[in-house]
């Protein structure tokens, strides 16, 4: 594995842990979606956080 992939998979999981955090708003909902075919120059190009 490459740097760059250790690097992808590392924020990847940061931000899947993130999203599990309760809001204390209980009206927000948070979810990551992580395109795995179209990665940019930026490891976190493809990820939407609603």
């Amino acid at each position: 594995m490459t740097k760059v992939e250790q690097y992808r998979q590392l924020i990847q999981e940061l931000l899947q842990a993130y999203s599990e955090i309760k809001a204390s708003n209980e009206e927000v909902d948070a979810e990551v979606i992580f395109d795995q075919e179209r990665v940019g120059p930026c490891p976190a190009a493809g990820i939407a956080i609603n």
